[in-house]
């Protein structure tokens, strides 16, 4: 049986190979690189100051992030493919030492420019680990079993990203801001030393490896052309003439990857792979959850802050019910489908409550609780935690074995990328609402302060009362906007994920004429 786009037979597909000795050593190895992955995404934030401070060009401080970003979400496909074709051990230790490597040269680096550059050494690791460590785990048990691990890393990862800003201040504040980088060494040392020892060897794939050279190149300027552009668009504007140029060529490049692609021997990304409907919703839902959910909530700190007159650590505070909810939900929905198979109900469940959460958020004003805002996020993050890691298994098992890496790495990049354009469209919702209502609302100069990004709402305090009710009533309205501009994502997911097929995953291993791992549930 030839898989559609696989460019080769895949036969039956081989039965999962036994857990190694001292698996539950290996697994720890896997979610420390992961959490190491996750947390140099937030890390950063809290340093800020004293690195600025330190290195100079705050002007460019944002690229500590946007190089990171960018390479991480580049070496995710190339990373996914390579462990397909030469098997995942070489690759995932080659991921490590990579960020090993731009983790220590972040730490000496000596001016910003010198900081970016050895961020985006440090963030194609990143890309490997987190893509790397999945594959792994598909490697070597059967999808029910998947799904209990599966749900144990969205849960170090939920960890790692809400302790990121945490731990950066305090390494900032008690050994500098050199030791947020620093820290990376030891953890990822031990890290390395217990996947050489334990990671199984796996062979590479038969004959003569034939790398697509010019699909990944490709897509490695598609996605920088759509990362880039939205970074650039959030700070500059939908219409600005760059955003515009990187717009265009994001578009002329994927016209030439996918006709790359199609005629390409051993594809970076097997298009056929979207033939499969399973697959190309899985994809979809992640794009579309990650959009609306985190597109979101990057500017409820600002709605607590400027409309509710919450302090900044309080702020963080009110996160937690949203970041365990997230963690729970997952954890759960990993357990349930352990023991049942069944997994079609978790990405329904998971979009509609969120799209509720969202519809109930868009009425919130300034005049509601913080708590009552922070139990609706709570709500919200439980349904993306229903769906946030069944999707990359869904998708593991829709594909063909021999391409469990892309799977992977396809599902992670939608992710990410869904994740950078929702933070921009939603951004910009923001901000149009925010100059409407101010210009409705508010004198002219307090107006041009919260049009311009200057206002600090400590300000509020030296306010006439009046104008002080009214700033919070224009944040409110702004952010009640951009939670109504959610729904229909959320909702469209909603549709999407009730189009799964209700099969079963395979509690022994993989195969069958469904595809590895699924097959037809018949209701037993």
């Amino acid at each position: 049986m030839t898989h559609p786009g696989s460019g080769r037979a895949s036969g039956a597909a081989a039965p999962a190979q036994p857990l190694p000795p001292r698996f539950p050593l290996l697994l720890a190895s896997l979610l420390l690189t992961s959490a190491m992955s996750m947390l140099d995404q937030s890390i950063v934030a809290t340093a800020g100051p004293s690195l600025t401070g330190d290195l100079g060009a705050l002007d460019l401080y944002s690229w500590t992030f946007t190089a990171y970003m960018l390479t991480f979400s580049v070496a995710m496909p190339i990373y996914g493919k390579l462990g397909d074709i030469f098997g995942r051990r070489a690759v995932y230790l080659s991921a490590v030492l990579i960020f090993l490597v731009g983790s220590a040269a972040c730490g000496a680096a000596g001016s910003m420019g010198q900081l970016i550059a050895f961020r985006a050494l440090q963030g194609l690791g990143g890309g490997g680990l987190q893509v790397s460590a999945f594959s792994v785990l598909g490697d070597l048990m059967p999808p029910r079993q998947r799904a209990k691990y599966q749900g144990w890393f969205a849960g170090v990862m939920v960890i790692a990203n809400l302790a990121g800003p945490l731990v950066g201040g305090v390494l900032t504040d008690q050994l500098g801001w050199r030791w947020i980088f620093y820290v990376n060494l030891p953890l990822g040392l031990l890290a390395l030393a217990g996947l050489a020892a334990l990671l199984p060897r796996t062979a590479p794939r038969a004959g003569r490896p034939r790398i697509d050279y010019a699909g990944t190149a490709l897509l490695c300027v598609l996605i920088g052309s759509l990362v880039l552009g939205t970074d650039r668009a959030g700070r500059s504007g939908w219409g600005d003439p760059g955003v515009v140029a990187f717009g265009a060529g994001a578009v002329l490049t994927a016209v030439l990857w996918v006709w790359r692609e199609r005629s390409a021997v051993e594809p970076v990304v097997p298009l056929g792979l979207f033939a499969d409907r399973t697959f190309t919703i899985c994809v979809a839902v992640a794009f579309g959850v990650s959009f609306a959910f985190f597109g979101c909530v990057n500017f409820v700190p600002l709605f607590y802050q400027a409309a509710l007159g919450v302090s900044a650590t309080r702020t963080g505070l009110l996160f937690l019910p949203a970041m365990i909810g997230m963690a729970v939900a997952t954890v759960v929905a990993g357990q349930v489908i352990a023991k049942t198979g069944r997994y079609k109900w978790f990405p329904v469940a998971s979009t509609a409550l969120a799209a509720v959460a969202a519809a109930v958020m868009s009425l919130t004003s300034q005049d509601t609780g913080a708590t009552a805002v922070a139990l609706l996020l709570a709500v919200m993050g439980i349904g993306v935690g229903l769906s946030s890691q069944v999707t990359t298994l869904v998708a593991q098992s829709a594909a063909p074995r021999q391409h469990m890496g892309v799977s992977t790495s396809t599902v992670g990049l939608a992710r990410n990328l869904g994740t950078a354009f929702g933070a921009t469209v939603f951004g910009s919702i923001l901000n149009t609402r925010l100059a409407t209502e101010a210009a409705d609302l508010l004198p002219a100069e307090t107006a041009d302060q919260i049009v311009s990004g200057t206002w600090d709402p400590a300000q509020s305090g030296s306010l006439a009362p009046r104008t002080a009710e009214a700033v919070s009533e224009v944040y409110g309205n702004a952010m009640s906007t951009v939670f109504l501009s959610a729904v229909p994502v959320l909702l469209i997911g909603l549709v999407l994920a009730l189009l799964l097929k209700d099969t079963r995953l395979e509690a022994r291993g993989p195969g069958g004429p469904g595809g590895p791992g699924a097959k037809p549930d018949t209701g037993g």
